[in-house]
């Protein structure tokens, strides 16, 4: 039987590649962008994170809804998961938040970092993107402006954020908190961050967010609430 081969192909065996490449899965990747409201645009570094988790097999779905789900740290398997934090997809969470629409194209939640369905969300602030905290119980804050530090948060390797105060333990605390075992700390994902982006880990969450006395995000969504 002959064997044809395309000048692809050909091109590949003599510079020493494979001929057939693996296929990687970008279902979530995918479906995020989908999701995203026309003209909002997350930073590339976020990408660049999805895509690297991608590559290390993180595509998951929830077991009692279907939905993809990626932990922001890695496990080897669904059943290994120890974290809440990962990146979702939520497009009625705002709605149901703030008990109204409207709002889908300023605020876009895509991290799940709580136990009690806290999330942290993108906020298009005029021309600038904030990074903010959508708390279970109503409580909303700033968190950075800055995706570097963002991403550093979301990989420091917290069990579970549900509120300000839980940014002011370790997440070594974090994980005490709720766990006698030893902490899984997140070693392969702060070593890549690390080398990509020559960032450091504070001790504590505390340490990448802003200090602003009178909080903008706070004030938009009072502002929002309050329907002046």
């Amino acid at each position: 039987m002959q064997f044809f081969r395309s000048a692809a192909n050909v091109r590949a065996l003599l510079k020493g590649e494979p001929m057939f490449r693996i296929r990687k899965n970008r279902e979530f990747e995918r479906a995020l962008r989908k999701s995203l409201p026309e003209g909002f645009e997350l930073p590339d570094e976020i990408w660049h994170l999805i895509e690297w988790l991608e590559d290390k097999k993180q595509n998951f779905r929830y077991r009692n809804t279907n939905s993809l789900f990626m932990p922001t740290m890695p496990v080897e398997s669904m059943d290994q998961l120890w974290s809440h934090l990962a990146f979702v997809i939520e497009p009625d969470l705002v709605r149901h938040w703030f008990g109204k629409s409207g709002l889908e194209e300023f605020l876009v939640p895509f991290v799940k970092c709580g136990a009690d369905g806290s999330h942290f969300a993108v906020w298009k602030n005029g021309e600038y993107f904030e990074f903010v905290f959508l708390g279970s119980e109503g409580e909303a804050f700033k968190i950075t402006s800055r995706v570097q530090e963002f991403i550093v948060l979301i990989t420091m390797g917290y069990f579970s954020i549900e509120d300000r105060n839980s940014l002011a333990s370790t997440p070594a605390d974090n994980y005490a908190e709720f766990f006698d075992s030893e902490w899984p700390d997140p070693v392969e994902i702060k070593r890549h961050i690390q080398s990509k982006y020559g960032v450091s880990y504070p001790e504590t969450g505390s340490g990448v967010m802003a200090i602003d006395e009178d909080d903008p995000f706070q004030k938009w969504v009072e502002h929002t609430l309050s329907g002046l």
